[in-house]
């Protein structure tokens, strides 16, 4: 091979070489400094899902439920007649006034819808019913004449105790503090027992039966445990003012009129059931 083309040859090769290392440098140096910037730079955070907010609870909606509880109260019985009894010769005692003093279960159950608005405030209506039993007892000071041997008493029976009522509370997520009132019935027996039939020669037993209509009013706190599910602590007081109750005998056909007035107390505690879900 002539001389000059050895060295033309080698030239080449060393050529090639300096390209080759430049390149080389160059690409070294990009990389070391993309890597000094990227050191620079600060830790990317790893990013989190937003927060979901829970759904606001909402007493919208309509229930049915039962409750239990205690019921107590006074039954006072006065007499408006001066004189005179169809039962024989008893001196009636006139403006006697007597109270017994009634004491006894409720259980039974209700149903309802109420409505939230302006955010926490919420309003409804609801029946319920209850069947009782509150009884009292006491002698009877109407009288003069007893038939000797026994003592002469009242008694009192309330059976049920049934309402229609309006309701406004103030709720904060899954309470509400409420008020009610309504109208409200009651029926009652009552029986005066042991007192004297000079004419049968033996004690006279009499008796009524009533359903009477009044008021009632009262308030409660609810707590919704789960979705569809509440329990209530509630107070009311039944009035139902004083009305005239007419005492028949059945065995010898005498009648004796009595004003009763009755009130009740009644604390219950009460589970509902909420349809539709109270969830918006």
């Amino acid at each position: 091979m002539p001389e000059d083309q050895i060295c033309y040859d080698f030239g080449d090769v060393l050529t090639g070489n300096r390209k080759l290392k430049a390149l080389l440098l160059a690409g070294t140096a990009a990389f070391l400094g993309g890597s000094a910037l990227a050191a620079d730079l600060p830790a990317r955070m790893p990013v989190k899902a937003p927060a979901v907010a829970a759904a606001p609870y909402s007493w919208t909606g309509c229930y049915i439920g039962g409750h239990a509880g205690a019921g107590w109260g006074r039954t006072a019985i006065s007499d408006p007649n001066a004189t005179g009894s169809p039962f024989g010769p008893i001196t009636r005692t006139p403006d006697a006034t007597i109270g017994m003093h009634d004491t006894g279960a409720v259980v039974g159950g209700q149903v309802g819808c109420d409505y939230q608005f302006a955010s926490n405030w919420v309003v409804g209506l609801a029946g319920d019913f209850s069947w009782a039993k509150i009884d009292g007892q006491a002698n009877d000071p109407f009288f003069g004449g007893k038939d000797g041997v026994n003592p002469l008493t009242l008694e009192s029976h309330t059976n049920f105790l049934a309402s229609a009522t309006g309701r406004v509370g103030y709720a904060w997520d899954h309470y509400l503090l409420y008020a009610k009132g309504g109208a409200a019935w009651s029926h009652n027996k009552y029986a005066v027992n042991n007192f004297d039939c000079s004419f049968a020669f033996q004690p006279c037993f009499a008796s009524a039966s009533e359903t009477r209509m009044g008021w009632i009013a009262g308030g409660g706190l609810e707590w919704a445990f789960v979705r569809n599910w509440s329990v209530l602590v509630e107070y009311d007081h039944y009035g139902f003012g004083t009305k005239g109750v007419t005492f028949v005998d059945a065995v010898h056909g005498g009648s004796l009129l009595f004003n009763e007035k009755l009130d009740f107390d009644v604390v219950k505690v009460g589970l509902n059931y909420r349809f539709n879900g109270p969830f918006h």
